[in-house]
């Protein structure tokens, strides 16, 4: 009644419903069960030999009558939908296995899945339906115009967002600041925006257009320390080459500071009476820069105080005196004037 090929589906289809209960296999069974019944619609489908096919599909008596339209369409779809996972699934485990994050792998596996649908498509018409897809493509020429002026901003995301990609001037992980007023980590740069998670926790949703043109500043791009500074003013009185060494050596003993980048200081300007200093250290990693600057400040603090080093202007006493001394200390000298 069946010949080898329907054993072999039939094989085929128990193997996957099988595996779809495994414990062990429980995060796939949706591929499981969905190539399980890719295989018994081919097992089912109406071909030369396939008893049961043409029992089901044959339009003559004793038949069902199934209609074939509807089970060639789901063919098509689901082993579009089966080809779309299991590239998911490859992309998620070689080319970007730290999956705990979303990532540029959404991008990529997106363009995928519109890609296979369209494929798809064009099958379902061609071999389902059995209409000429030139004819088709032909009279939805005006239609795709329509939809490409009215979808601009939508495709001049998706291009950009395949330029960064492609480019990768920064990826999912890395710590930007754009245009000096958004500052966070990326978390995922899909087809239309990138995602940003601020150091509040806040995510902030760039389109891919917008970002493309900003000026951004990659803060890990070049896996080394990241650079801070902290500038400060001190009395000219103060001996420079005493400010600097005080500094330095603060920095130094800084926990946090990156090992084998030594702080530097330099003496940058005047401001009036003042000397101005900017002490320049190496922090591991970008995020801990706000942590690692606020103990540079403290060790600072009271290196400078031990030294006696004062921080601004030194203080300086201004008398007081009220109206009515004032008056009288005037008066007094009027009087004692020749």
């Amino acid at each position: 009644m069946f010949d080898w090929i329907e054993i072999c589906l039939a094989a085929a289809m128990a193997t996957f419903i099988v595996g779809a209960f495994v414990p062990k296999l429980h995060p796939y069974r949706s591929l499981f069960l969905g190539s399980a019944a890719l295989m018994a619609i081919t097992l089912l489908f109406p071909r030369p030999g396939n008893r049961l096919g043409q029992f089901l599909f044959a339009q003559q008596s004793g038949s069902i009558h199934l209609p074939s339209e509807l089970f060639g369409i789901a063919w098509w779809i689901l082993g579009a939908w089966l080809i779309r996972s299991l590239l998911s699934l490859i992309l998620r485990r070689t080319i970007f296995p730290n999956d705990y994050q979303p990532h540029a792998r959404r991008l990529f596996a997106d363009l995928a899945s519109g890609m296979l649908y369209i494929v798809a498509f064009v099958g379902i018409m061609d071999t389902v339906l059995k209409q000429p897809i030139s004819a088709f493509l032909a009279t939805s020429g005006v239609l795709a115009i329509v939809l490409g002026l009215a979808l601009q901003n939508t495709l001049a995301d998706v291009f950009s967002g395949l330029a960064i990609n492609i480019e990768r001037p920064f990826g999912a992980g890395d710590w930007i600041t754009m245009n000096d007023n958004v500052e966070g980590q990326i978390i995922e740069i899909d087809w239309r925006a990138t995602r940003i998670r601020t150091f509040a926790n806040d995510m902030v949703v760039i389109p891919n257009s917008v970002i493309a043109k900003a000026i951004v500043t990659n803060h890990r791009k070049l896996n080394e320390p990241h650079m801070s500074s902290l500038s400060l003013k001190i009395d000219a009185s103060f001996s420079p080459t005493s400010v600097i060494n005080a500094l330095e050596s603060a920095a130094s003993s800084s926990p946090g500071v990156a090992s084998g980048n030594k702080p530097v200081a330099y003496a940058c300007g005047f401001a009036d009476s003042l000397v101005i200093y900017r002490l320049y250290f190496a922090v591991e990693s970008f995020i801990l820069t706000s942590e690692v600057l606020s103990q540079v400040t403290i060790r600072v603090t009271d290196t400078l105080r031990r030294e006696g080093i004062q921080v601004g202007a030194l203080p300086t006493d201004i008398r007081i005196i009220s109206n009515a001394k004032l008056a009288g200390t005037l008066a007094a000298a009027h009087e004692n004037a020749p």
